[in-house]
């Protein structure tokens, strides 16, 4: 059974058995005051009946001028007086009928009741009350009895109660029509969730349910809607990291494949041919020799991309001045040899940081902007804080690199001139391994660029918590 049913009927129920019970009490509580004004009416008239009687029986003793009246003349003077009307009895001292309406019923145990206890007596019969009394008449005892007829009164309420049954199947099939547009209603915005997320569940993440209000299942539909955001997110990172894992492998594997294949052959070449001149198999040991070095450097660019971030990292608070000042007597050696004009600058301060991950993003980022400039070009490196924030820019006047190019440099085995680069040694992993160190640091490398007018790569850094473990 499903949520709506459920709850139209267990709301019906509870409304019909409310509205019923509601129905039945107040008609019989109005039953209850009906039966005990006629009760009173009754009493009353019967009442009025003894002592109307009284009267006229004095005044008939007066006008004979009698002492007292005999019985004989008593009864008849109660035939004359109620003749045939209905709902009057009388009975002597020894409970002896004197006097009865035709159509009344004996109720010689009403009169016995009223012997033995000596007070009025009330009692309901069928559809009648019956009301016995002890009265003193003419020094002789009498028992009075009367007979109200009840039937209207009954048949009042007993068509009322069936006007209720009928009222309340008439209300029960309007509140139930009712009752069903209202819950399907205010559960249409819960059907619509329900089908949002079989919808998301089948892979539509970027499916939105809509959202109004502020009750539940406004606040519902909220937090499925970032659920739904949050899974399409993690989706997409997870689609990233494979799209990216399977370029990474199919890079690699081209930039493996390269060097062996000129290895391999190179080797078979001399292998082959016994009549190789010196010159040539100089050449082609140099050209082996060149490609292992090339596979040697792709090797250790690739182990630093796997290490960085591991448990190994060793933070310190270290002084930024004097690593770049060890950088600088490094770098200034291969500018030279390069014939670039290399100036290194930094001020001082300290940051928590690994040493030698730093000491790898300055050089991998000094060697690009190397591998981008020509003989007689200039490098700059800067370092400042700014705000406890350490920030450094390498900058060069080489090649520079085109703006649409700028988005996808820092990607695994990316290179803009791919020949140039490998003629230089690069493997196109440099700037992914300095993305990573930065991102370790808590910080994050821009670069701006222009073809033929040169390169500035900013790296900003927070450094790690003060609180690591060193």
């Amino acid at each position: 059974m499903k949520l709506w049913q459920k709850i139209f009927l267990y709301t019906l129920m509870l409304v019909m058995l409310a509205v019923g019970v509601t129905s039945i009490l107040m008609l019989r509580s109005s039953f209850r005051l009906t039966m005990e004004q006629k009760r009173q009416a009754a009493y009353t008239e019967h009442e009025f009946l003894i002592s109307n009687f009284k009267s006229m029986l004095l005044s008939e003793r007066l006008r004979q001028d009698a002492i007292l009246l005999e019985e004989a003349k008593v009864q008849k003077y109660m035939e004359s007086t109620f003749g045939e009307e209905e709902g009057i009895s009388f009975f002597n001292g020894n409970q002896e009928l004197v006097y009865q309406s035709q159509e009344l019923e004996s109720r010689e145990e009403l009169i016995a009741i009223v012997s033995e206890t000596g007070e009025s007596h009330m009692q309901m019969i069928g559809e009648a009350l019956y009301i016995a009394s002890k009265e003193s008449l003419e020094t002789n005892t009498y028992y009075f009895m009367t007979r109200t007829d009840l039937s209207d009164v009954l048949y009042m309420y007993r068509d009322m109660l069936s006007s209720t049954r009928i009222t309340s199947m008439v209300c029960a099939v309007v509140i139930a029509a009712v009752l069903l547009v209202v819950v399907k209603l205010l559960l249409l915005p819960l059907q619509k969730i329900n089908e949002g997320t079989r919808a998301i569940a089948q892979g539509d993440y970027r499916l939105r349910v809509p959202q109004k209000g502020r009750d539940e299942i406004s606040e519902l539909a909220w937090n499925m809607n970032r659920m739904a955001e949050s899974v399409e997110k993690n989706i997409q990172a997870l689609e990233d990291v494979a799209e990216d894992r399977n370029q990474f492998i199919a890079n690699l594997s081209h930039e493996m494949k390269t060097p062996l294949t000129s290895i391999l052959g190179f080797s078979d070449l001399l292998q082959i041919k016994s009549d190789l001149s010196e010159e040539k198999r100089l050449e082609y040991v140099g050209i082996i020799k060149e490609e292992a070095g090339r596979m040697r450097t792709l090797s250790g660019k690739l182990m630093e991309m796997i290490t960085v971030g591991a448990a190994n990292v060793e933070w310190r608070e270290e002084e930024v001045s004097h690593i770049f000042r060890e950088i600088g007597a490094s770098l200034a050696v291969v500018a030279q040899s390069h014939g670039m004009d290399l100036t290194l600058e930094c001020e001082k301060g300290t940051l928590w940081m690994d040493k030698e991950l730093v000491k790898s993003l300055v050089y991998n980022l000094a060697d690009n902007a190397m591998k981008a400039s020509k003989e007689g070009d200039y490098i700059r490196i800067r370092g400042w804080f700014e705000e406890g924030v350490f920030l450094f820019s390498v900058s060069d006047a080489g090649i520079g690199i085109p703006k649409e190019e700028i988005a996808k440099i820092t990607q695994a085995f990316y290179m803009v001139d791919k020949v140039r680069s490998r003629a230089r040694g690069g493997a196109g992993l440099g700037l992914a391994l300095c993305v990573e160190i930065a991102k370790l640091h808590r910080g994050n490398l821009s670069i701006e660029s222009q073809s033929q007018v040169g390169t500035v790569v900013t790296v900003r850094m927070k450094g790690g918590a003060a609180n690591e473990d060193v």
